[in-house]
């Protein structure tokens, strides 16, 4: 365990040693070894028309602050595709539910600017009239896809945390309607258009797979999880056939989110690396305290060695904690590692070398835990694929999953087979069951745990993949707990 003495005297080695022996042992400590790399203008689909804009910016000297180069061309970018109502919930899939589509197609009959029949038809229908108003830019933005396979959008990683990232918004705006539609046109049974439409609803997510930083991350999950919904409906009907269900598990068997997590981890310190040596080479400081709350913190001496002291406690910390809580050889999250961390913030977060690190570290365990718990969802989509491939093949479900053909995913939590078994009773039952143990490392026999808000909690229960609502468990307080 960690002692917690430390960051109250003199350390017993200077963060030039301590990055030098890692260094020697092959340790990275540069950023920019995450940059990702520039791409052909005309193949890269973030320099279509519609959305370059967006990062065309002029910077100050410093790197601080930016413009947009052209401020009406960022504003149509920033707008495409953009719902500005209140919108019902998309993401149901986790709960066993279907978009409602009805409650779409009153709000866009509430909202003039809509088109819409003059008396409501049928919810799918009068929803696909409704997304006609972006229907050229969408096929615009299909369009660019087919041309521009790649993605690399400009970010000035070299701001480090000044660097602006407007497309991870409008990048979801894009999946939401791209999601809205492919689930419309699966009720309208429009199912070539609805699957074209959640192919470029994963394309627009994995268009952020290559960027390091853990917000562009989390967005790529959220929307992951969004596309996630048209796909989950898909398989509810049983309506997607043998080469789309062919097609979406190789999609999907290429997500690898705990890679993408641990780059995320790895990348974000070397950021706040970049960030530190950016303060030391600030004469007067002033710039830099004020990035992340330092001025008031700031020693009235030396305080090149206070940064030092500083920096060795903030890669201490990641070594301790951010380079365990995934283990590479076996693929899985160690939620283990995040309480030791936790523990060890608490303890030390009032000591004159831990400061920077009270100020910029945050809990791994939140974070980590939305890299394992989509993961899992993408695995339980991939593994559903193979399941109703299995049943065109066979007519009926098998028995166990090593009877599906080709490479199974394993749990990101256990390290183990997802757990599975059919069902009897065909529909009525949602088929068949499948869940992964989730954070808590517990087999709850597929069971969700419903928190005090009436909602999944993803800390405890199972992760199921389910056509009907999953059965739960109530989180009740012991008595005296609030």
């Amino acid at each position: 365990m960690c002692s917690i003495s430390e960051g109250c005297g003199a350390p017993e080695k200077t963060w030039a040693v301590f990055q030098k022996e890692w260094e020697a042992r092959g340790e990275k400590f540069d950023y920019r070894e995450f940059v990702p790399a520039p791409v052909p203008s005309e193949k890269n689909f973030a320099h279509t028309p519609l959305l370059k804009p967006l990062l065309e910016e002029e910077w100050n000297s410093e790197l601080t602050e930016s413009k947009p180069a052209d401020p009406e061309k960022y504003k149509q970018a920033e707008r495409l595709l953009k719902i500005d109502e209140d919108l019902p919930a998309i993401i149901l899939w986790p709960r066993g539910q279907r978009i409602d589509l009805a409650a779409f197609q009153e709000l866009f009959r509430k909202e003039g600017s809509w088109p819409h029949p003059a008396k409501p038809g049928k919810p799918a229908e009068d929803v696909l009239k409704g997304l006609d108003v972006f229907a050229d830019e969408m096929a615009e933005l299909t369009r660019a896809a087919r041309e521009r396979p790649l993605c690399r959008f400009d970010v000035k990683y070299e701001a480090h945390f000044a660097a602006s990232m407007p497309h991870l918004m409008v990048l979801r705006n894009l999946t939401r309607c791209f999601t809205l539609r492919a689930v419309a046109r699966l009720e309208a049974g429009k199912l070539e258009a609805a699957f074209a439409d959640v192919e470029m609803g994963l394309f627009l997510t994995e268009g952020l797979a290559a960027e390091p930083l853990a917000l562009s991350q989390l967005v790529r999950i959220s929307n992951l999880e969004m596309i996630l919904q048209a796909i989950w409906e898909g398989f509810a009907a049983e309506k997607w056939t043998a080469g789309q269900l062919g097609t979406l598990e190789k999609r999907l068997a290429g997500i690898d989110l705990i890679e993408s997590c641990r780059r995320a981890l790895h990348c974000e310190r070397d950021m706040a690396n970049q960030f530190i040596y950016q303060v030391k080479e600030d004469a007067d400081y002033k710039k830099a305290q004020g990035m992340v709350d330092l001025a008031r913190h700031w020693p009235s001496t030396d305080p090149i060695g206070w940064l030092d002291r500083n920096q060795l406690r903030f890669n201490e910390l990641y070594m301790k904690f951010n380079r365990r809580i995934i283990n590479t050889r076996t693929r899985t999250i160690q939620p283990g590692v995040a309480a030791e961390q936790l523990k060890y913030i608490e303890e030390n977060k009032r000591k004159p070398d831990h400061v920077i690190s009270s100020l910029i570290v945050l809990s791994i365990g939140p974070l980590v835990r939305q890299f394992g718990n989509s993961q899992t969802a993408i695995d339980q989509a991939l593994l559903a694929c193979k399941l109703e491939l299995h049943k065109l093949k066979k007519g009926a479900y098998p028995a166990k999953l090593d009877e599906l053909e080709g490479d199974l995913p394993t749990d990101p939590y256990s390290g183990k087979a997802y757990l599975y078994s059919a069902l009897p009773g065909g529909e009525s039952t949602g088929r068949y069951q499948l869940y992964g143990i989730g954070w808590n490392l517990k087999d709850d026999n597929g069971k969700i745990v419903i928190n005090d808000w009436g909602r999944a909690d993803n800390e405890k229960g199972d992760l199921v993949w389910s056509y009907s609502h999953p059965p739960a468990l109530f989180d009740i307080p012991i008595p005296g707990e609030k």
